[in-house]
């Protein structure tokens, strides 16, 4: 293999030189604060809206508390602590069901209260309630959805999200308009196992 000891041009540096002098004033302008863009204006305070502390509590309520509505009530029971929620209120329309979910979610959870509805607007006039499960049967999913992103919840949906396309871009439309966060219940794709 041939070497060449080639000479920098005159006045110039080799090309290791240009390297070593490139890094250092990339480092440089790194450490400093010359061409960082602000994020949220970080000499501003945060926006004026609610803003959620690290020891404020997601406060849930379960719309739908049949075999699949209480699989999350039971799953959510077991992680509220690490999750930092709060089961606050369930509705069905079936009485039998708010009357066990109820007692499920209260039993051992100390001074717990959970409130019961059987009709789901009724839950979702509480202001307290950041988001809303929804494990109704599917041709509730999409109007549920609908009045609860417009109500300011955030919405997690069991599949299928609709039934039709139409009811996907309502759906979709709302996500948009209110800023609401909307997940699809598809546990394949959720676990993190």
């Amino acid at each position: 293999m041939d070497t060449k000891n080639t000479k920098p041009v005159a006045g110039g540096d080799t090309r290791r030189d240009f390297i070593k002098k490139t890094a250092t004033a990339a480092a440089a302008v790194a450490a400093t604060n010359i061409f960082r863009t602000p994020v949220y204006g970080q000499s501003q305070a945060p926006s004026t809206g609610r803003v959620i502390g690290a020891n404020d509590r997601i406060v849930i309520g379960h719309i739908g508390v049949g075999g699949q509505g209480m699989a999350h009530v039971r799953h959510m029971k077991t992680q509220a602590t690490q999750a930092n929620i709060v089961q606050a209120a369930v509705c069905d329309v079936w009485k039998k069901r708010i009357e066990s979910s109820k007692a499920f979610i209260e039993k051992d959870n100390a001074g717990a209260k959970v409130e019961g509805f059987d009709d789901y607007r009724k839950l979702l006039e509480r202001k307290d309630i950041d988001a809303i499960v929804c494990a109704t049967v599917d041709h509730w999913h999409t109007k549920i959805c609908v009045d609860a992103m417009n109500g300011g919840k955030h919405v997690y949906v069991e599949k299928p999200m609709t039934r039709y396309l139409g009811e996907a871009f309502e759906i979709f439309d709302t996500v948009k308009k209110t800023g609401k966060k909307l997940q699809v219940g598809s546990q394949g794709c959720s676990d993190a196992k």
